[in-house]
């Protein structure tokens, strides 16, 4: 357990967090942190060349990223002569690929090439100097239901470039869908320059290789999930996305609280820095989802959510995002509401009528985080405290800490929103438990006492569920957020970094980090192997990382074909 220093320590970092968020608060109002989506753009047009020497119309279409993996439309015409006189249209139905697998993906816009091969006749006239006419369209229709989030459409009529081009040019190939152990094959993609084509075996979970020009990929057998391909080309590289052994067409909804919002990260997919905290954390009441990975409120305050175009899959932040993302999931709503609580998505509660939504859009699968609010999050945000609960030793703590549950209605509020959802619908209910996290700004207690907490709060949520008693509602359990100290009995220390034994690397922010550097003898920092802490640090070191976010989603099974 900590000692009086270390409950100090935290004591000092709280006390400066508070004078910092009231500098913060009197700063000058701050730029968007979200940009606007962007709109479909298409480039200039080029002239590829096929191994049989016949020519490629070459189009080169930006997206917005809450397209990626999602199927667009696209008319492309050769035309000639002043007054364009078409010679040949030709529709595509395209999956786009957006590349490279980015976990958090903070951009606004990928590239997708669309191609068009000819025959010889057409490839001709190409290369004399028809004219390419374009018109790419995006259209983001979550539940396609005829109601777009988004719509963008851009027209281009472009003559490609003659002579020796500048930079390499490639058709993209699409996202592809493929059932385990299956195998595909596919033309190269096809270039303004020979690029000479290579694969990286290291990039992909199945056998990737290049034959008489063509690309062969199989599936792994054993797996489902996201695989990428990658080729390696002289002035060029290209990922490919494929979905493996999942299921086409599933409705995915999610609920709950700050953990399943992706509180933190603004949906642009851009992390909340620390002086930015006081305007996020959430209001007295009516939360309105600010600074959460689904939404596109920048600063918390009493009124409505402004979810994002997309509902924060494409930014692949939170747990939900990423397990929908892992599975090629499109028709995917958060619903998560950062600072809610049990009662709220209860009957009866201010955002059951979201409840109710969720229950009438017929779900394959629900994804929640629930239970954490009020208590916990008043406790660890430094703000609030259980009076019984100072000073106490660990038995004493234990019950003090079950005695608030119980005066805040946890079992019953947990229980409600659990039967609701199995009523009125026939979805596949995972219930996220929540992960050890241990902030710098947590005034009265020690990083023994946090785990215990949380510990006792995910007893709580399974032995709800298991009274409730359906096979539908499934509890998934986080793996272990190291903290690098002995946190014994509520987790055992099994791992030596310098002289005592401790859980392991720690994988908590920076900033606690920073402070259990006063364990001089026995703290273990990391995370092991390099990479993000799991934890972000924006708030103190409460929610998790992206990394984080992946860790927990890697834990939820993947959904039955």
């Amino acid at each position: 357990m900590m000692g009086a220093m270390n409950r100090a320590r935290f004591v000092t970092a709280g006390l400066v967090m508070l004078a910092t968020l009231v500098l913060a608060s009197s700063a000058l109002a701050r730029p968007a942190r979200i940009d606007p989506p962007t709109g479909v753009d298409v480039g200039r047009a080029a002239i590829g060349t096929s191994a049989n020497g016949l020519a490629s119309i070459l189009v080169p279409v930006d997206y917005p990223i809450h397209l990626a993996g999602r199927v667009v439309k696209t008319r492309i015409s050769l035309v000639e002569g002043r007054r364009e006189r078409r010679i040949r249209s030709w529709v595509l139905h395209e999956r786009l690929s957006a590349g490279e697998i980015r976990r958090p993906d903070r951009r606004r816009h990928f590239t997708f090439v669309h191609k068009v091969g000819l025959n010889e006749n057409l490839s001709r006239r190409l290369r004399q100097g028809a004219w390419v006419q374009v018109i790419a369209s995006g259209v983001l229709d979550v539940d396609e239901n005829g109601k777009p989030e988004l719509r963008s459409v851009d027209f281009s009529t472009s003559k490609p470039p003659a002579g020796a081009p500048r930079r390499t040019v490639c058709n993209s190939i699409p996202h592809l869908r493929v059932k385990r152990g299956a195998r595909v094959s596919l033309p190269l993609p096809v270039c303004n320059k020979d690029p000479d084509w290579l694969v990286s075996l290291s990039a992909s979970r199945g056998s990737v290789r290049i034959r008489h020009g063509r690309l062969i990929y199989k599936a792994p057998q054993r797996f489902r999930g996201s695989d990428q391909i990658q080729l390696l080309g002289r002035g060029t590289r290209q990922y490919t996305r494929v979905t493996v052994g999942a299921p086409g067409g599933l409705v995915v909804r999610a609920l709950g609280d700050s953990v399943t919002a992706g509180f933190g990260y603004y949906s642009a997919g851009k992390p909340m820095v620390f002086d930015e905290l006081l305007d996020c954390r959430p209001a007295a009441r009516e939360f309105n989802d600010a600074c959460s990975s689904n939404s596109l409120n920048e600063e918390s305050a009493e009124g409505p959510v402004k979810y994002a175009p997309d509902y924060g899959l494409a930014n692949k932040i939170s747990w939900a995002a990423q397990w929908a993302n892992e599975y090629g999931v499109t028709n995917y709503k958060n619903f998560a509401i950062s600072g809610s609580e049990p009662k709220n998505w209860a009957p009866e509660g201010e955002f059951h009528f979201l409840t109710e939504k969720i229950e009438s859009e017929d779900p394959d699968y629900i994804l929640l985080t629930l239970g954490a609010n009020p208590l916990l999050s008043n406790v660890l945000f430094g703000l609030q405290n259980m009076e019984c609960a100072v000073e106490s030793e660990l038995p004493e703590f234990e019950a003090c800490v079950r005695a608030e549950f119980a005066k805040v209605g946890l079992r019953q509020n947990l229980r409600s929103v659990y039967a609701d959802l199995l009523a009125n619908t026939q979805a596949t209910i995972f219930v996220m438990q929540y992960h050890l996290s241990v902030p710098w700004s947590a005034l009265a207690y020690s990083s023994t006492e946090i785990a215990l907490m949380g510990k006792l709060l995910n007893l709580e949520i399974a032995s709800v569920a298991a009274e409730v008693g359906s096979s539908r509602l499934r509890v998934v359990t986080p793996p272990h957020f190291n903290v690098g100290i002995d946190i014994s009995p509520v987790y055992p220390s099994r791992y030596t970094c310098r002289l005592y034994p401790v859980d392991g690397p720690s994988v908590q922010s920076s900033g606690t980090q920073d402070e259990l550097e006063d364990h001089v003898l026995s703290f273990c920092s990391g995370p092991a192997g390099g990479g993000e802490p799991w934890v972000i640090n924006g708030d103190t070191g409460i929610h998790p990382s992206a990394a984080g976010y992946t860790q927990m989603a890697s834990q939820v099974p993947a959904p039955t074909p």
